[in-house]
């Protein structure tokens, strides 16, 4: 475990600085720990220690997440955060320019619809910050990434200790505070609810997989990487995030069909989608066989965890903007003002499903422009890496089931544009899957 060790020496004075942010959060008033955890950000970001800067900023979306009100002060920090990166990323534009920030163009369409779309919100101001957050965040993530593995080309190791650090802590504080860690009964660890944390392990199990087949000179020692393994298993299983742990067996089976056509892969994934109900239909029976009707939460297929209520809900609303949408957070808008006819229906949150929410914001219009982003951008990414299809695929099935991908300001989106920022600029990826082929070739 030399390499979490030294990580942690390494970023001894980073990790005490985000600590003081949770302290000082228990006792100070949030205006007082807002402009604490503001300066230091900005002191960190000045270091232009760039691997320190991306931590940090998905430590403060992670903790924006949480509930608890030591918490709070993150909702707030977080948009200084974002506007303190953009402000470094544009006066010092020059150390970007050669990074290519094809995810940002490939989505600039969508983003500029988006803002146009505030125009006719029912709270322009509101609307215009959501969709310009959105923007900044397709606009930074990725060149820093980039930029941050330019400056460190070890960073991909220290992100997987990272994570490792978070699933830690989380599960620790379950030990200590099973109140803190769980909400409901179930295991959210430092997130705000256990399909937050289940998104989490959707998308840091697939961008565990990139860093270490990407970057085959800078892999974490077996020690550290079985850690990494051993507390993400466990936060998958105390979750008991269905989809969490469907999205993870659809990973691990499409890398073993990776090789092939594209288009079979395509029909595959199409078919897993839409399967998905048919196993949920199917679950009870398979999990009395199996013995796992209390760890699947077998009691809340018929509602469907109050999925199925806010389809149909959002899907009714779609109607009344169909082709423009309602403009940007739209969706939390009608969902706020039906909350407690859909509660007695069984239904808690947002719409549940990523896409659903960008129609309902943006429109057929906005739907399209996002649709071809993203083509364009996997189509970039397929001719790069044969892992596009198996990461990609993956992250996608969980957003059917969550709204994440259409926000901005949490620690998911961040991470997923991070792994399209890796498979679309795989560097030593030929050479990692030369090797994967060398070890697989009977001698």
């Amino acid at each position: 475990m030399i390499d979490l060790i030294e990580h942690i020496k390494k970023y001894l004075d980073l990790y005490l600085i985000m600590v003081s942010w949770v302290v000082v959060g228990s006792f100070a008033p949030i205006v007082i720990t807002v402009s604490w955890t503001s300066l230091s950000f900005l002191l960190i970001l000045r270091t232009k220690d760039l691997s320190k800067v991306l931590i940090a900023f998905i430590t403060i979306l992670i903790l924006s997440d949480n509930r608890v009100p030591i918490m709070a002060f993150a909702e707030t920090s977080k948009i200084f955060a974002l506007l303190f990166l953009v402000i470094y990323v544009i006066s010092n534009i020059r150390n970007f320019t050669g990074q290519q920030n094809l995810i940002f163009r490939n989505f600039l369409p969508f983003l500029a619809f988006a803002l146009v779309s505030c125009s006719w919100a029912s709270d322009p101001f509101i609307a215009f910050q959501k969709a310009l957050s959105y923007g900044l965040v397709f606009f930074t993530i990725p060149i820093l990434f980039l930029q941050t593995l330019k400056q460190n080309p070890s960073f991909g190791k220290d992100l997987i200790n990272f994570l490792t650090i978070i699933l830690t802590v989380g599960l620790l504080s379950y030990v200590i505070n099973p109140d803190f860690a769980t909400l409901a009964g179930r295991y959210r660890g430092l997130l705000g609810n256990p399909n937050g944390m289940g998104i989490l392990l959707t998308v840091a199990g697939p961008l565990y997989f990139l860093l270490q087949r990407n970057y085959p000179t800078k892999l974490i020692d077996k020690p550290s990487e079985y850690m990494f393994l051993l507390v993400f298993v466990i936060s998958l299983l105390f979750t008991g995030s269905r989809t969490s742990l469907f999205a993870i067996l659809m990973f691990i089976g499409f890398l073993r069909i990776r090789y092939l056509s594209n288009s079979f892969t395509l029909f595959v994934f199409i078919v897993v989608v839409v399967g998905y109900e048919l196993i949920l239909t199917s679950l009870p029976q398979i999990a009395s066989i199996l013995g796992l009707q209390e760890y699947l939460r077998i009691e809340t297929l018929d509602e469907g965890s109050g999925r199925f209520v806010a389809w149909n809900f959002a899907w009714a609303q779609i109607q009344e903007v169909f082709f423009v949408g309602g403009g940007y957070g739209y969706s939390e808008i009608i969902f706020k003002q039906n909350f407690w006819e859909l509660s007695a229906l069984g239904h808690q949150g947002n719409a549940h499903n990523s896409y659903l929410t960008f129609w309902l914001d943006t429109g057929l219009i906005g739907i399209i422009l996002f649709a071809t982003g993203l083509f364009r951008t996997i189509l970039g990414c397929i001719r790069e890496s044969h892992y596009a299809v198996p990461v990609i695929a993956s992250i996608l099935f969980s957003a059917n089931f969550e709204s994440w991908m259409a926000a901005s300001l949490n620690p998911f989106t961040s991470l997923f544009l991070i792994c399209l920022a890796i498979l679309a600029h795989p560097k030593d990826s030929t050479i990692a899957e030369e090797e994967e082929e060398l070890v697989l070739k009977p001698t």
